[in-house]
């Protein structure tokens, strides 16, 4: 059985950092490689806490592991509207390439 290789990328949302948008993972994910698990990260010196969350997305046939990083909880409402952004996120990144 051979290694699962998954690509990922990351959605940022974190109004006190200024931080929004997507960014693209380096490299493609193994059984080897660390990821942050889904949690909530206490907020402390003045910031709020911080939401990870998994969302798992096929885009042209492949799998992507989208880690988004918020500062509020995400409903399902959210994640659809952050699914869609990634699939926008990847044709343009596809289409450079």
């Amino acid at each position: 059985m051979g290694i699962e290789v998954m690509n990922y990328f990351t959605y940022h949302d974190l109004k006190k950092e200024n931080k929004q948008g997507f960014t693209a993972g380096e490299k493609p994910l193994t059984e080897e490689s660390l990821v942050v698990r889904e949690m909530v990260i206490p907020g402390m010196a003045g910031y709020p806490d911080m939401y990870i969350r998994h969302i798992e997305i096929i885009f042209e046939e492949q799998q992507y592991l989208l880690i988004s990083m918020t500062d509020y909880e995400l409903d399902e409402a959210k994640t659809l509207e952050i699914s869609i952004g990634a699939a926008k996120f990847l044709k343009a990144r596809s289409q450079r390439n």
